[in-house]
C-alpha cells in the first residue's frame, strides 16, 4: 500500500497579506497617530516575515502594534479605529484576501484588551463590521465567559448583521481554526439562547451561522441538538427547512432516524436496492469510479429518500477511513423504480491523501446502508 504525492501546491493564501500590506497598515496608523514609529514598526513586522503563515503574520503585526503604539488600551483602540476608517454597509461586494489587512487590529484587541473586557468587547463590536471578530473573541470567552456571553446575547438584537453573526459564530464550540473554549465544549447548552435568538434572523448569513452552530452542538450532544431543532421547526422560521438541513447534516450523515424524520424523510419506508454495480473494480489513482443502482419501494410505501453513498478508504495505519458523500434527495413513489448514478474521483489533493489498496463503496438511503461493493485503488495511470 503506497501513498501518492500531492500535486504542486496552489498559491498560498498568506501571499495576499504581504510586505505591502504591512506598509499600508503602518501608513494608516501613522496618519491617525503622528507619533507612531512607522519605520521601526515595519522592520519589526518584516523580520523573518516570509517564513510565517498567514495567521502568524497577523499575530506578528498585532504584537508590533502593541510594541510601537505605546498607548493605554482605550486611546490605542481609538487610533486603530481611525486607521481602519468607517465600516461600509453590511451588504457589499466581498474584498477577498485584502480584507485580512484588518485582522491585526482585532488581534491587538484580543491580546491587549483582556484586562479591560468591556472596552475590548465594545471595540470588537465595532471592528467586526470590517473583519470578523470570531477568532478575536475567543480569549474573552475563555477568561470572561459569563460577561462575554451576556454581551453576545445583546448583540443578537444589533441592527448590523455582521455583529449578530458574531454572536453566533464567535461562540461556536467547534469553530474551525478557532481556539477551543473548554467550557463551551463541556456545557454545549450554554450557547443555545444565542442561536435560538438568531435561527430566524432576516439575514441569510446569520441564519447559516446559527445552523452551523447547532451542527457543532450535534457533534457534542445529539439529544440537545435534536431538542433545539424540534423547537425551531415548531416556530416555522423563515427559510426554516434549509436552516434545519444545514443544522442537522452531521446527524443525517450518521443516519440518525430522529434527524431524518425531522427533515421529512420516510425513515420507515422499505426501500430495496437493485442492480448495484461499479463501472470498474480497479480504479487508478487519478481516475474515477461510477456507482450505478436502482431503488424500489413496495406499493403504497414510498416517500422522501435521502440517497447518499460512502467510500471506505484504505489508510496508512491499516484502519479503514469511511466518508459519506451527499448524493440526492428524491420522492420515490410506492411501486416505482428509479435509477441513480454517482461518480467519485480519486485525484490527490492537498487536503486528501490517497493510499492504494482495498476500498469499499456503499449505498445509503435515509442513513441506512442498503448495499456495498469492494474495489481496488491502484497506482496505475488513469
Amino acid at each position: 500500500m503506497r501513498a501518492m504525492k500531492e500535486a504542486p501546491a496552489a498559491p498560498l493564501l498568506k501571499d495576499g497579506f504581504d510586505a505591502a500590506t504591512v506598509r499600508a497598515i503602518a501608513e494608516a496608523v501613522a496618519a491617525a497617530h503622528p507619533g507612531f514609529a512607522a519605520d521601526r514598526f515595519t522592520a519589526h513586522c518584516l523580520d523573518g516575515f516570509a517564513a510565517l503563515s498567514l495567521m502568524a503574520r497577523v499575530h506578528r503585526v498585532a504584537q508590533a502594534l502593541h510594541a510601537h503604539l505605546a498607548l493605554p488600551f482605550g486611546p490605542a483602540v481609538a487610533v486603530l479605529r481611525q486607521a481602519m476608517g468607517e465600516p461600509g454597509p453590511s451588504r457589499r461586494a466581498p474584498e477577498g484576501i485584502t480584507v485580512f489587512r484588518h485582522a491585526p487590529y482585532l488581534q491587538f484587541v484580543a491580546e491587549a484588551g483582556l484586562g479591560e473586557p468591556e472596552a475590548a468587547l465594545d471595540a470588537l463590536e465595532w471592528m467586526t463590521r470590517h473583519f470578523t471578530g470570531e477568532f478575536a473573541i475567543r480569549p474573552f470567552l475563555q477568561h470572561h465567559l459569563e460577561r462575554t456571553l451576556a454581551r453576545m446575547q445583546r448583540w443578537c438584537a444589533h441592527p448590523d448583521a455582521r455583529v449578530r453573526r458574531l454572536a453566533s459564530e464567535g461562540a461556536r464550540p467547534l469553530l474551525p481554526w478557532g481556539r477551543r473554549v473548554a467550557q463551551l465544549i463541556a456545557q454545549p447548552a450554554l450557547t443555545v439562547p444565542l442561536i435560538d435568538a438568531l435561527a430566524g434572523d432576516p439575514d441569510e448569513v446569520v441564519r447559516r451561522s446559527a445552523a452551523n452552530h447547532l451542527n457543532d452542538l450535534s457533534r457534542l450532544d445529539a439529544a440537545l441538538a435534536l431538542e433545539v431543532a424540534r423547537r425551531w421547526q415548531a416556530r416555522a422560521l423563515p427559510d426554516g427547512g434549509r436552516t434545519l438541513q444545514r443544522a442537522l447534516r452531521t446527524l443525517v450523515k450518521q443516519g440518525r432516524p430522529e434527524a431524518l424524520a425531522l427533515l421529512g424523510y420516510a425513515v420507515d419506508a422499505p426501500f430495496v436496492l437493485e442492480e448495484f454495480e461499479l463501472d470498474r473494480r480497479e480504479v487508478p489513482i487519478g481516475g474515477r469510479l461510477v456507482l450505478c443502482f436502482a431503488l424500489r419501494c413496495a406499493p403504497g410505501r414510498g416517500g422522501r429518500a435521502c440517497v447518499d453513498y460512502a467510500i471506505g478508504y484504505a489508510s496508512g495505519n491499516g484502519r479503514p477511513r469511511r466518508k459519506v458523500f451527499k448524493g440526492t434527495v428524491r420522492e420515490l413513489p410506492g411501486g416505482a423504480v428509479q435509477r441513480f448514478a454517482f461518480a467519485r474521483d480519486f485525484v490527490v489533493r492537498s487536503t486528501r491523501r490517497l493510499y492504494s489498496g482495498a476500498h469499499r463503496a456503499e449505498v445509503l438511503v435515509n442513513g441506512r446502508v442498503l448495499g456495498a461493493l469492494d474495489f481496488e485503488l491502484t497506482d496505475g495511470g488513469a
